[in-house]
Order: structure tokens, then C-alpha cells, then sequence
């Protein structure tokens, strides 16, 4: 029984769709009480099903390259896959604290690690990075007028443009920063 299950096992990762329905039928009673084992262990309220749970682990697993050897094997390299699935569920369901436009020019110029909020601190600099990649020169302009405190004037004399261009970009770059760190919340 041990080897047709290592065999059933290695015809699903060579691509078998009916070796991988039977595979399913066979384990899925089983990992369902695993996974209702793993739930009982959450938050009061999750909204994850041990079904769902289970769907979530053989979209995981067909995604893994590791030998199955045996069915022991195969249980243990689930449950851990299914702890695996919660931890990135939480992770995208646990609400991030909002970052407001005010507080972009102080998350941009500290170091995550020395702030309060090293989660928005970084989600700022990665908002930073991608309207760097974006549009250079607004990012330069962003970056001079609210975290060093270059003057509009000062700016529009540097950069060799009118000072109302200058502006424009400073307000279209916060936006565009405070609208995508929205997304992140």
C-alpha cells in the first residue's frame, strides 16, 4: 500500500489528471481533518472553510517539486503546506494601519527598523521606488521638496523649469504615492 501511494503520487507530479482526482478522493477526508484541526487553532471568526483550506494545499502542492516518498510523507508535507496557507491568508486579510499623506515625508526619510511602523515604513519607500520607475523626475521633485525641504523657487531654479511645473509634479507625485499606499491599507 506505502509504494502504490509513493507510485500514485509520482504519476500526479508527471502530470496524471486521473491519478490526481484519485489521489484527491483518497487523501481528501483525511486532510479536511487536518485542516479542520489547523482552523480550530485561528482566530474566532475565520473566514476560511477546512474544504477551501484543502483546495488552497492542491493548488500548493502542484506547485512543489518535492518527491512524495511515502504516504506519511505526503500528510506531514500537507499539513505543514496547509500552516503555509493560513500564515499568507492572515497576512493579506490582517488590515494595515493607513498611511496618510502627511505622514509620507517622515516615513520616506526614517529607517524601518528604527520606526514605530516599520510596515509602512516600507510599504512608503516601495510606493517611492515605483513612481521612481514611473517617472524620475517627479520622484526627484517629490523627494527634494518633502523630505530635504528644497523650496518650490529653489527647485524650479535647480531643475530649470517654471516653478507652476514643479509644483505639479510635487502634488501629482503625493497623490499618486497617497493613492497606491490606499491599496496597501
Amino acid at each position: 500500500m506505502v509504494e502504490a501511494f509513493a507510485a500514485l503520487c509520482e504519476r500526479v507530479r508527471s502530470g496524471d489528471g486521473i491519478a490526481r482526482d484519485a489521489l484527491y478522493r483518497l487523501a481528501f477526508f483525511r486532510l479536511r481533518t487536518i485542516a479542520s484541526g489547523l482552523l480550530r487553532r485561528e482566530r474566532p471568526g475565520h473566514t476560511l472553510q477546512p474544504t477551501a483550506l484543502v483546495s488552497e494545499l492542491f493548488l500548493k502542492l502542484r506547485r512543489l517539486e518535492t518527491r512524495i516518498l511515502n504516504e506519511d510523507h505526503f500528510f506531514r508535507i500537507s499539513a505543514r503546506a496547509m500552516r503555509q496557507v493560513l500564515i499568507d491568508y492572515s497576512r493579506h486579510q490582517r488590515p494595515a494601519k493607513q498611511v496618510s499623506a502627511d505622514s509620507i515625508p517622515e516615513l520616506l526619510l526614517s529607517s524601518g527598523d528604527r520606526t514605530e511602523d516599520p510596515e509602512s515604513t516600507l510599504a512608503v519607500k516601495m510606493v517611492f521606488e515605483q513612481l521612481r520607475s514611473l517617472d524620475p523626475k517627479v520622484a526627484e521633485t517629490v523627494w527634494m521638496r518633502l523630505v530635504e525641504g528644497v523650496t518650490v523657487q529653489e527647485l524650479s531654479q535647480r531643475q530649470k523649469r517654471e516653478m507652476w511645473r514643479v509644483r505639479a509634479d510635487c502634488d501629482f507625485g503625493m497623490q499618486w504615492m497617497a493613492n497606491r499606499l490606499k491599496r496597501y491599507a
